[in-house]
C-alpha cells in the first residue's frame, strides 16, 4: 500500500515499536520505563547474593522503653545498615558503615553518638564520636587509614556498636545497634571484575560476590556525587529491600564522615550544603 511508503510514517511507527517494547521490558523486569529510558548506571544492579554464614549476634534496630526524653522517640529507629543476620563481609581493609539516624528532639539537639570496634578479643580497634543536628536521615563513618589504625585482618571477625548517648551519666540508658563485619580476600574473579569495571558497575560487582559493605558503600558515594540521578536512588532502594530495609530506603543521605578517635564531627542534610 502506498501509505506505508512515507518516510515520515515509517519513523512514527518505528519508535511506537521502540516505546512498545521499552514499555514491555520495564513491565517484564519490574523497572520504570522512565529509568530504562535515562539508562540504568550500565546496568540494574544484580542482586545481593550473601556468603552462607549462620549469621552473628547483633541489633540492627536500636529502640527501648527505658530511654530518657532526651532521646528520639520516632516511627522509625536507629537501625543499622545491614543484612538482616547482622553480619556483613568487605574485601576493604578500611570500610565505612552506614546507619539510619532519627531526627532528635531540638531541646536535646546536638546529641552524641559514638561508634566502637572491637576485634575478635573484646578488644577496641577503634572509638570516635559524632554530633546530630537534629535531623533524620543516612550517616557513613568511614574508618581513617591515619592515626594509627591498623587494616582489618583478612578472616577476622569485628564487632562493632554504634549508640546514642542520651544519658552520659547513665549509658546503661543508650539507644544501640550492634553487628559484625568480617574482611575476606577477594578471588581471582572478583578481582578481574573489578579492573574492568566501570564505577557505576562496582556497586553490582560487589553485590553480586556478596560483600554488602562494599556495595552500600560504593552506591552511597554515587549518590552523594549525583544527588539528582534517579538511577542511583533506584538501585539504592533495591539494595536495601533486599535485606528488608523498606521502611529506610527512601531516607535522605547524609555527607559521609572520616573521623579520627578525637575528632568531633557534626553532619549535615545534603540540602543543608
Amino acid at each position: 500500500m502506498d501509505w506505508m511508503k512515507s518516510p515520515r510514517l515509517k519513523r512514527a511507527l518505528a519508535i511506537s515499536m521502540e516505546v512498545a517494547l521499552l514499555t514491555s521490558f520495564s513491565t517484564l523486569i519490574g523497572t520504570p520505563p522512565t529509568l530504562l529510558a535515562q539508562g540504568m548506571s550500565d546496568g540494574w544492579l544484580a542482586e545481593y547474593k550473601p556468603p552462607r554464614t549462620l549469621g552473628a549476634p547483633g541489633r540492627r534496630e536500636g529502640g527501648g522503653t527505658r530511654s530518657p526524653a532526651s532521646c528520639p522517640v520516632a516511627d522509625k529507629p536507629l537501625t543499622a545498615l545491614i543484612p538482616a543476620n547482622n553480619i556483613g563481609f568487605t574485601v576493604a581493609a578500611y570500610p565505612s558503615f552506614s546507619f539510619y539516624v532519627p531526627p532528635v528532639p531540638a531541646q536535646a539537639s546536638p546529641l552524641p553518638i559514638e561508634f566502637v570496634l572491637k576485634d575478635e578479643n573484646d578488644q577496641e580497634v577503634y572509638i570516635t564520636t559524632f554530633m546530630t543536628t537534629g535531623k533524620g536521615g543516612i550517616v557513613s563513618i568511614s574508618l581513617p587509614t591515619y592515626a594509627g589504625l591498623p587494616p582489618l585482618e583478612v578472616g577476622k571477625n569485628y564487632q562493632w556498636f554504634l549508640s546514642m548517648v542520651c544519658d552520659s551519666e547513665q549509658r546503661s540508658l543508650d539507644v544501640f545497634v550492634q553487628g559484625s563485619i568480617q574482611r575476606v580476600a577477594p578471588t581471582a574473579q572478583l578481582n578481574n571484575q573489578l579492573k574492568v569495571a566501570t564505577p557505576n558497575n562496582r556497586p553490582d560487582v560487589y553485590a553480586e560476590a556478596g560483600m554488602w559493605f562494599d556495595a552500600l558503600t560504593t552506591l552511597a558515594e554515587l549518590r552523594r556525587s549525583n544527588p539528582n540521578n534517579s538511577a542511583y536512588s533506584a538501585e539504592w532502594e533495591q539494595l536495601l529491600k533486599a535485606v528488608g530495609l523498606d521502611s529506610i530506603a527512601k531516607e535522605p543521605l547524609l555527607p559521609s564522615t572520616t573521623t579520627s578517635a578525637s575528632q568531633m564531627t557534626p553532619f549535615q542534610s545534603l540540602g543543608d550544603k
